[in-house]
């Protein structure tokens, strides 16, 4: 099997993967009609396989039948586009071989992350003034809602600005110490500390774009509810991608091998 045949077929095969684990391992999200899923994991490991263009392809369109065929269809254009995104800036930091540029890019994703997750606190709040508790809490939960859920509601809504602090410093802190674990691990030269910091910025990626959709197709205070699980479906992804690399460098070892 000449290369391009086995990029092609590999194509194939990660395209495959990202449907699979995007449409059997989902959980639905109340607030924007959405879901999270494991799909991700497989998109990192798409790119590391396949490079940025092969590699966003298979991220986006593995997405977007995932959407189409588990009735988000709403979420099909903006996924195709948001995931082929995210894989396309994992292969621009991964064939990056200047370790310089890599470490701008991410100060600059922090750069834009951190004073979103501040303005989004600042909003929250604003908003909470300006509307009013129970109009928004109605207004996320719906009118016919019961009593335990307009309670949930409510609760989420008091403590929401705590939870995204608390969410950013984890994702910091998880990342740093996954990234140092990774890159002390012996032999492994393919999830390393630098596809640690391109799906990094790929995931920061991700929840900022799915943020901008859901606030044009929503509201910004649902699509503000649905980023403490972009975020989980975020942390999800690297853990499960370490998880599934060594398999799949079996597999690339045997092929090279053909």
């Amino acid at each position: 099997m000449n290369r391009n045949t086995k990029k092609y077929v590999f194509t194939g095969l990660m395209t495959a993967l990202v449907f699979v684990l995007t449409f059997l391992f989902h959980i639905p999200v109340p607030y924007t009609s959405g879901y999270i899923h494991l799909g991700d994991s497989m998109i990192y490991l798409s790119v590391i396989i396949l490079g940025p263009f092969f590699g966003a392809f298979a991220a986006g369109v593995g997405s977007m039948l995932a959407d189409l065929l588990s009735g988000y269809a709403q979420y099909a254009v903006p996924t195709l586009i948001i995931k082929s995104i995210m894989a396309l800036i994992m292969g621009l930091i991964l064939s990056d071989r200047k370790r310089k540029a890599s470490v701008i890019y991410v100060l600059s994703s922090l750069a834009v992350w951190i004073p979103f997750s501040a303005g989004s606190i600042i909003y929250l709040k604003n908003q909470i003034a300006d509307i009013g508790k129970e109009n928004i809490i109605y207004s996320i939960a719906g009118t016919g809602a019961d009593l335990e859920t307009i309670q949930q509601t409510s609760k989420i809504v008091d403590n929401f600005p705590v939870y995204l602090t608390v969410g950013l410093a984890v994702l910091i802190i998880m990342l740093s110490t996954l990234a140092y674990f990774i890159s002390k691990r012996s032999g492994n030269n393919i999830f390393n500390m630098k596809a640690v910091i391109g799906m990094s910025s790929a995931g920061m990626c991700m929840v900022i774009g799915y943020f901008i959709a859901e606030s044009l197709m929503y509201s910004t205070i649902a699509a503000l509810m649905s980023i403490p699980m972009n975020m989980i479906q975020f942390f999800a992804g690297i853990i499960a991608a370490g998880l599934f690399m060594p398999a799949i460098k079996k597999a690339l070892m045997y092929t090279d091998k053909q």
